[in-house]
């Protein structure tokens, strides 16, 4: 809330708290009465988004100062505190001093009082004391903290008015830690374990984190939840009442070898909200390791032939592995399909089966991503617990030429679960005519894709009208301290490196205002109800532009039309590339801005022509006599020649300089002799006789254009 309306604006006579909102007054000088209005304001904010203003409202209070030669108390109250539930808070002692030594009565203010308590121990003089207590329930628990307001009141001799001085005290309540959060193996699953919670607030919720390793971390005395900074990423929740939760990672299983580190804490629900102290870190590794995708690489591309080899690791346990046990491999298509669409393809019991060869595949149009499930039985004989690795995607490779530049650029992208940013991805490159496929290049993408920019060499440039062809080779690792090296080819793609077609040069047909201003009253008149129909007319030529060997085998050209130049241009036709000139027709308005631009044979795209624009004359005429006698036959004062018009604010004045008639209703006015308020001929009507006009015209060309006519014009009936 900002300062007050109505109160100077002055620092040594007023002044706001900070903490509270207060408006402290400062100086003995402002005696008087002072009415005050606040604003204030009240907003929403809403998870995900900013917070936005809903409402307003202004009030109003008086305010009488009057002179005084009491000086107010100075209370003394302790730093905000955080409590958890169940607790007593530290006991608060709230001291105040009054500078005239006048004895001073504490009290105390908030909605927990009671059950919470205030003792005056002393008033004073020299100092008076009083004591605040509250002892805290699982029911305290909330978001916002509770605001204790004390207030101190000194006592002065009779006569003198008693002044105060108010401080508030901020308690926030949080949650207890869960307590004895621990963790064991369950095959490949993590189960986890803690005491039941002290607080079984209703709606309240245990989260559950976890991360790859110990964190170091301590929470602070009045810090609740786990920051995002800790590394942890939430994997489930469980009603208050609950002690356990099991973590399959999603029905994956997890991946042996690994440290995995849990954290629990409690969200209570809302409104009053809040939340606990994380628990303590409780950790599980997993022995042996797990069987891991390596290879999702393309051997052929083909649109109803193509290879793509899969390769994995077998996984090891010290303690061996449970029969049945097995593979599955399962695919779908694309790099990031739906846990729905993947299809078994392929299963085996041998477990030093670690390849699979996907045949009769479109590898030309088609990314294709798989899933690898590792399934044993939990005990000899029992039921089956599945690990899954992956999804892995091949690497799909997109090739777009840039004749301008004469380059041709190149992105990859593929979605595996190893790292393909420690080392180069290889570029290959050859003639669609044959050859061998050679590297061209090597770039360290990232970890979901890369891109390079073929631009040849000096010695050997791309050359225009030839076809190339690229694959990339990846090369990823799970771990770059480890010498695996996971190579994994894409599909191969060809692209021709066509000229780009020359950019057209437009010309558009202006019109000659200044000759059909000078002619105004030679001009036919222009038809009322539909005004002037214009034509806009268009011719264009190729340059040899943006270079000298640009394509001029054009198979048509796009025409672009905006209403203003401040307009974006849009397609309004196509015309074959045999036709250079275009007529706009049938325009109520001669402004516009147009564009050209060519399409060759090879259906390449040119650049976007010169933008021309024209603009509307400025062109306005009014007669000198009308009859308006309801013959149908000049019944109004209207304009003969007139360019599209905006608006027209008109005004009518008898020899006497009296205004009879006045409108903006109509920018052709269409007058029929009616005074003040009788619009259209409706109503009294002036006698026949000369009278003097004056037309503020807005015309409707680029600029809005407003110019002012004056005139006479004779009414004969």
């Amino acid at each position: 809330m900002g300062p007050p309306v109505g109160v100077p604006n002055d620092p040594a006579i007023f002044r706001q708290d900070v903490r509270t909102g207060q408006i402290v007054w400062n100086s003995p000088e402002v005696v008087g009465e002072y009415n005050v209005a606040f604003v204030v304001e009240e907003w929403r904010r809403t998870p995900g988004a900013p917070p936005r203003l809903i409402g307003e409202v202004i009030r109003d209070m008086q305010i009488t100062v009057t002179p005084s030669q009491n000086l107010r108390p100075t209370l003394i109250v302790p730093p905000d505190i955080c409590v958890i539930a169940g607790n007593p808070i530290p006991t608060v002692v709230v001291t105040a001093t009054d500078p005239d030594n006048n004895p001073v009565l504490l009290e105390a203010f908030s909605g927990i009082l009671p059950p919470a308590t205030f003792v005056r121990n002393s008033t004073g003089p020299p100092t008076a004391r009083g004591t605040f207590n509250w002892t805290t329930t699982c029911a305290d628990i909330r978001s916002e903290p509770y605001q204790v307001l004390f207030k101190a009141t000194d006592q002065p001799a009779a006569g003198l008015t008693p002044l105060i001085d108010e401080r508030p005290l901020q308690i926030t309540v949080i949650g207890p830690a869960p307590q004895n959060l621990r963790v064991s193996a369950v095959g490949n699953t993590a189960r986890l374990d803690w005491n039941s919670y002290l607080c079984q607030n209703p709606g309240a919720q245990i989260r559950i984190y976890r991360r790859e390793g110990p964190s170091g971390w301590t929470p602070g005395p009045c810090e609740t939840g786990i920051p995002a900074s800790r590394g942890y990423t939430q994997i489930g929740a469980v009603n208050v009442g609950s002690q356990t939760f099991l973590d399959d990672n999603n029905g994956r299983g997890l991946d042996r070898g690994k440290n995995y580190c849990y954290r629990i804490y409690v969200e209570f629900a809302r409104p009053a909200g809040g939340a606990s102290i994380a628990s303590n870190e409780a950790c599980l590794s997993l022995t042996g390791t797990s069987a891991r995708l390596t290879n999702v690489t393309v051997d052929r591309t083909s649109a109803t032939n193509g290879q793509i080899t899969v390769r994995w690791t077998k996984p090891t346990s010290s303690s061996g592995f449970n029969t049945p046990a097995g593979y599955r491999l399962y695919r779908a298509v694309g790099q990031n399909p739906a846990a729905t669409a993947f299809q078994q393809v392929f299963t085996t019991t041998n477990l030093d089966d670690l390849t699979f060869v996907d045949q009769n595949l479109n590898t030309t149009d088609n990314a294709y991503s798989y899933r690898l499930d590792f399934y044993s039985a939990s005990t000899p004989g029992g039921a089956e617990t599945v690990e899954t690795a992956g999804p892995a995607s091949s690497v799909r490779v997109t090739v777009t030429p840039n004749p301008l530049a004469n380059t041709i650029g190149l992105t990859w992208t593929y979605n595996v679960p190893w790292d393909n940013s420690r080392r180069p991805t290889t570029v290959y490159r050859r003639l669609q005519t044959g050859g061998a496929f050679v590297p061209v290049g090597k770039v360290t993408g990232t970890t979901t894709g890369g891109a390079f920019t073929d631009q040849g060499t000096t010695a050997q440039p791309l050359v225009k009208g030839q076809t190339y062809c690229y694959y990339v080779k990846t090369n990823g690792t799970y771990d770059v301290a480890s010498p695996d090296s996971l190579i994994n080819l894409s599909q191969e793609q060809c692209v021709a490196l066509q000229a780009v077609p020359c950019t057209p040069v437009l010309t558009l047909k202006a019109t000659n205002c200044d000759s059909l201003a000078s002619r105004l009253f030679q001009l036919p008149a222009t038809n009322p109800s539909t005004g002037e129909v214009f034509t806009n007319n268009l011719s264009w030529t190729l340059s040899n532009q943006p270079t000298a060997d640009c394509s001029r085998d054009i198979a048509q050209y796009i025409i672009f039309f905006a209403p203003t130049d401040a307009e974006p241009l849009k397609e309004i036709d196509r015309v074959p590339g045999t036709q250079t000139t275009y007529a706009h027709r049938n325009l109520t308005s001669a402004a516009g801005c147009y564009a050209v631009q060519a399409i060759d044979t090879n259906q390449a795209t040119s650049a976007l022509s010169n933008k021309e624009c024209k603009d509307n004359c400025l062109l306005f005429l009014l007669p000198n006599i009308f009859t308006p006698n309801g013959d149908g036959v000049n019944d109004t004062f209207r304009p003969k020649v007139f360019s599209p018009i905006e608006r027209t604010t008109v005004r009518i004045y008898n020899r006497w300089g009296t205004k009879v008639y006045e409108s903006d209703k109509d920018p052709l006015i269409n007058w029929s002799g009616g005074n003040i308020g009788a619009e259209s001929g409706s109503g009294s009507k002036v006698s026949d006789g000369m009278y003097f006009y004056q037309a503020e015209v807005e015309f409707r060309d680029a600029n809005r254009t407003k110019r002012t006519f004056k005139g006479w014009v004779q009414i004969n009936r």
